[in-house]
């Protein structure tokens, strides 16, 4: 059956006057049927954008005219998001988020429907073919509905309350994302996916029971909204936290793991960063062998499983059974950041050559295919390609056949369990049958994988999000940062200023706000509590590697932007959003719990508490904005949260411990930031030692090592008392040497700028190998006594685990 073409106009599916007159099927006649002055000018303003947009997007319908064009066209066209812009030629009346939908919906007396998704979500894909660009599903959201796309990623907040809204109604969330709402913006109902069938059924009630029993929909709005308000707004009375939360945050997680395969039981499984990074940190913090061996097996399986591209590097956003098998193929920056931190911190407790590979393997996949021309990190790939979804990255035995020869072939299948059969609709998804022996890196697998990395970049790729989001590009920043210290990889380093650099350009206005979204060279969407917060840290750690005074500037910049902007100093919290965001003004949330990922209130109080502890480098009164009263202050008022949930704020129990107990990371600070202190273990032709780098600001010096004179104290590096498994040998010290007089007539040794602390490391006679997770890392000991011309600072101790 021939379906009559419609043109979009007006909010209407117009069938064309020929069709309407019978005189031909499938007709489609252009701008030439509108209705009004008005109409005409919207689809000439459309169409022009779309001929802008030509060869900028791809037009995702199956509604085209016999020349390829796209039949309808609707306000989207008019947005630069990836995601709104598949949506552009739905025959849905679609507005982007924003005033006036809200405004059409109270003057045509009319109900919302809001779709919220992103750009590479599967199931996303799959309402918008079946349902959004179905004229039947059309035909009644444009008849009884204002109907709004919007994307998740531009308004993380605005989902944050529906999202939290569609929780509280099933139980469960996620993506695509549909909500019935009243004019004024409240939500009356809300869920996820539907199938056309059931999705037109739905709203032909919808429309009846908002026509006739209005006062049904408005109790349900009220409720629902008082309910939303109550998880995201309350504020709670200050008071101090619980003991030892921590321990209990992960006692409780150990009655809900999965012992076998790690991870928290059940499917689908998340990988869960915060708290794996809990867990990691309890384990480098307090030695403790339960919190490591908890992250050690969900990293390793996941590091086996098929959420792990083996082939390509980098991980999917999760997988969709217990055994980490099945994946959804999306690729999310947020992902790639959040974990190879983890398996860094988990490398630097067991030397495991294998977690040092996913790390690798993984920070090489985001330089590679992930990092834009600009500097930038795009957002996400996509799930899908060739309209399917995994085909990318999926395998069929007779490819591999043709591909490797009998060894290679014979070597794949007893490493990653190929067959005829597949795993995956008759093809295979790449998994480790078991792990690697200790000591062995996968390198005999290398070539294999570079050739099959090689061969599929040949096939049709996953769609790529270029949008670069400040927020996520920054914590990805960091990561690099991070390891590019740990694994003496300077190009990782190179790759984070080139990022870091670019925001900062591009996205940083006149005034010093920060705009969320670069896309094709131009910005949009001012910035969240999370991209401050995240950018300013990643300039933080930036700052400690280069030793570049610019970048802690920039982070204390955009940290006062932040607190003028998110900060409430009568109740001293953080709002996650501006208070100017578009569309209407529900709530202004205030949760401070992680999700996907790490909680943007964490990450905001990690800034000011770097930037406190490198007070000495900054403005008194910029300094004055970071000050412990300020910190103590937001912590007694996020504690009623925590200690009531303290398994939904992991990131935040990790920065208050560092606040209240000291820092426990390779890179530190002493002096209030007068030196700047770097630490790590190198391994060269099986040798071992330690190295410490010190960064001392102009003017400051530290007492060379084995010096004495007056009350100075050297620079001394030993292994901590905890310490079973290693000594160190004698230290080598290099740096801008010269001597200081002492009062008492004497001199002594003294370094100052960049200075290098070598020692070898070297098993202790008392070590049993092969008996304690930790062996492969040492507890280290430093003490600095930092001193200008005229005095000296108190002796402090900074400890390391490398």
């Amino acid at each position: 059956m021939t379906i009559p073409r419609f043109l979009f106009l007006s909010g209407k599916l117009q069938q064309c006057g020929s069709c309407r007159n019978g005189a031909r099927k499938g007709c489609y006649t252009g701008a030439a049927m509108t209705e009004s002055k008005q109409n005409s000018d919207l689809e000439q303003r459309l169409r022009a954008a779309e001929a802008a947009k030509e060869g900028r997007y791809d037009k995702r319908t199956e509604h085209l005219d016999e020349t390829g064009r796209a039949i309808f066209i609707n306000r989207l066209i008019l947005e630069d998001s990836p995601y709104l812009l598949q949506h552009a030629h739905n025959p849905v009346n679609w507005y982007a988020w924003g005033e006036l939908p809200f405004e059409v919906a109270k003057a045509e007396n009319k109900p919302v429907f809001l779709s919220i998704g992103y750009s590479t979500c599967h199931w996303c894909h799959v309402m918008e073919v079946e349902s959004f660009d179905n004229v039947e599903v059309a035909k009644v959201l444009n008849r009884h509905f204002i109907s709004v796309k919007m994307d998740r990623e531009q308004y993380p907040d605005v989902d944050e309350v529906y999202m939290t809204g569609v929780q509280c109604l099933s139980g469960h969330g996620g993506w695509p994302m549909s909500n019935f709402l009243l004019a004024d913006g409240r939500p009356f109902f809300g869920a996820t996916y539907f199938p056309p069938g059931q999705f037109i059924a739905l709203l032909e009630q919808v429309h009846g029971v908002f026509t006739d029993r209005y006062d049904e929909i408005e109790r349900s709005a009220a409720s629902l909204h008082r309910s939303i308000q109550l998880i995201l707004a309350e504020r709670k009375t200050p008071l101090p936290l619980a003991e030892e939360l921590p321990e209990k945050t992960l006692q409780a997680l150990y009655q809900r793991e999965d012992e076998e395969l790690g991870g928290l039981a059940g499917a689908p499984k998340f990988p869960q960063e915060p708290l794996l990074l809990l867990a990691l940190d309890q384990a480098r913090r307090a030695g403790d062998r339960r919190a490591y061996r908890f992250a050690e097996r969900s990293l390793r399986h996941m590091a086996m499983g098929g959420i792990y591209d083996h082939v390509g590097g980098g991980f999917h956003r999760y997988s969709v059974d217990a055994q980490w098998l099945v994946p959804h193929f999306e690729k999310m920056l947020y992902n790639q950041s959040q974990l190879a931190p983890a398996y860094l911190q988990a490398w630097r407790i067991d030397g495991s050559p294998f977690f040092r590979r996913v790390v690798e393997q993984t920070l090489d996949y985001v330089v590679r295919e992930m990092q834009l021309p600009e500097g930038g990190f795009c957002s996400a790939t996509d799930a899908d390609s060739e309209g399917s979804e995994g085909v990318f990255f999926v395998w069929r035995m007779e490819e591999l056949e043709e591909l490797l020869d009998e060894q290679e072939l014979d070597l794949l299948v007893r490493r990653y369990g190929v067959s005829t059969a597949g795993n995956f609709e008759g093809a295979n998804i790449l998994h480790l049958r078991e792990s690697f022996p200790a000591g062995e890196t996968g390198a005999a697998l290398d070539d294999i994988l570079l050739r099959l990395r090689t061969i599929r970049a040949k096939r049709e790729p996953p769609l790529r999000d270029d949008k670069v989001i400040a927020g996520w590009a920054g914590a990805m920043i960091s990561a690099l940062c991070q390891a590019a210290w740990a694994l003496d990889r300077p190009d990782w380093l190179d790759a984070a200023e080139r990022a870091a650099n670019h925001l900062c350009r591009s996205n940083i206005d006149a005034d010093g706000g920060l705009r969320r979204i670069w896309l094709h060279g131009s910005t949009s969407i001012d910035g969240q509590l999370e991209d401050y917060a995240n950018l300013a840290l990643a300039l933080l750690q930036l700052s400690d590697v280069t030793g570049k005074q610019e970048y802690l500037l920039q982070a204390s910049g955009l940290m006062k932007q932040a607190l003028a902007r998110f900060f409430d100093a009568e109740q001293n919290g953080f709002y996650l959003a501006p208070d100017d965001t578009p569309g209407p003004q529900l709530i202004r949330s205030r949760n401070a719990s992680d999700g996907a990922q790490i909680s943007p209130v964490a990450a905001a109080l990690e800034c000011m508490v770097g930037l406190n502890r490198r007070s000495a480098l900054l403005q008194e009164s910029d300094a004055a904005e970071f000050g412990g009263e300020r910190i103590s202050a937001c912590i007694r008022e996020l504690a009623a949260a925590i200690n009531a949930n303290p398994v939904g704020h992991p990131s935040l129990l990790r920065v208050i411990w560092t606040w209240q107990s000291g820092e426990v990371e390779p890179m530190q600070t002493a002096g209030e930031g007068r030196a700047r202190v770097l630490a790590r273990r190198s391994v060269e032709n099986g040798d071992q030692e330690a190295l410490i780098r010190l960064l001392i600001a102009p003017g400051w010096h530290v007492t060379a090592p084995d010096q004495a004179g007056g009350d100075f104290v050297p620079l001394s590096l030993s292994v901590d008392d905890s310490e079973a498994n290693w000594r160190l040998g004698e230290m080598r010290c290099s740096g801008d040497q010269g001597r200081l007089a002492t009062p008492g007539g004497e001199s002594v040794g003294i370094l100052q700028g960049e200075v290098e602390l070598r020692a070898d490391l070297m098993p202790a006679q008392s070590a049993e190998s092969g008996q304690d997770e930790f062996a492969a890392s040492t507890n280290l000991r430093l003490q600095v006594q930092l001193c200008d011309d005229r005095s000296c600072r108190l002796p402090e101790i900074l400890r390391f685990r490398i």
